[in-house]
């Protein structure tokens, strides 16, 4: 059980990188969209921005329900380990 605990966290600690990457990424889109202009300097239409941000929103969602799962398990086995 022990191992399994391990593993559980080697993954958290994995998705806590992507989770900041993608979130990130998710918050300069996010800029973009609400402040077009900035987008226009870099050379972006709007329509390659949203497509960017819809395209990355599934998988930061998909990656963070996984990390807090990763999560909620790690906080009960302490919990249970404590208890017996």
């Amino acid at each position: 059980m022990i191992n399994l605990y391990l593993t559980a966290r080697k993954i958290h600690r994995v998705l806590v990188l992507i989770i900041t990457s993608f979130s990130f990424f998710m918050a300069i889109t996010g800029v973009m969209l609400k402040y077009p202009k900035i987008g226009y300097k870099l050379g972006l239409d709007g329509q390659i921005i949203r497509y960017i941000h819809n395209q990355l929103s599934p998988w930061l969602t998909i990656t963070l329900m996984l990390m807090a799962g990763t999560g909620l398990f790690m906080y009960f086995y302490i919990g249970l380990k404590r208890k017996s």
